[in-house]
């Protein structure tokens, strides 16, 4: 079967099947999905933690030390930073790229859950999120006053 052959015997259907793949290919190409940043799963997470009045020594005895050993426990570990402030903790964990990124997240989760009860009381926020590239912050505001009141902020 010679295919130019059978294109110039028939060309009114050769003009139809171009004329349709053309239609095809424009449709396609005016209603693909398009983003500036393309979501990716990452394999990681980011846990915060916040405890009003602890110094940064005490965050990181209390509160960060436990929280490290039990995600020392989970495999596939990259990287794992900490950042310890007044009152404030978070720690960021990456997972070798590759590995199923929910999987990790729900391991990240389950060892915070069991750590949880071993942290202090006085902990008012303690969130786990996933990494995720579609999650963009454009602008972030903090209110700080030395005279005003929570209320009045």
């Amino acid at each position: 079967m010679n295919i130019p052959r059978l294109s110039i015997k028939n060309r009114e259907f050769t003009y139809v099947v171009f004329i349709f793949l053309t239609i095809i290919g424009i449709h396609s190409f005016l209603t693909i999905p398009q983003r500036e940043d393309p979501a990716i799963d990452v394999p990681g997470s980011f846990i915060k933690v916040i405890y009003p009045g602890a110094s940064p020594a005490d965050m990181e005895a209390l509160v960060v030390t436990p929280i490290e050993e039990a995600l020392n426990e989970l495999d596939d570990i990259e990287l794992m930073e900490s950042t310890v402030k007044n009152g404030f903790a978070s720690i960021d964990i990456e997972f070798d790229f590759g590995v199923d990124a929910e999987d990790k997240f729900d391991e990240v989760q389950t060892q915070i859950n069991q750590v949880e009860s071993d942290l202090p009381d006085g902990i008012v926020n303690l969130s786990v999120a996933q990494k995720s590239t579609s999650d963009i912050i454009i602008m972030q505001m903090a209110l700080v006053s030395n005279n005003a009141s929570y209320a009045a902020l």
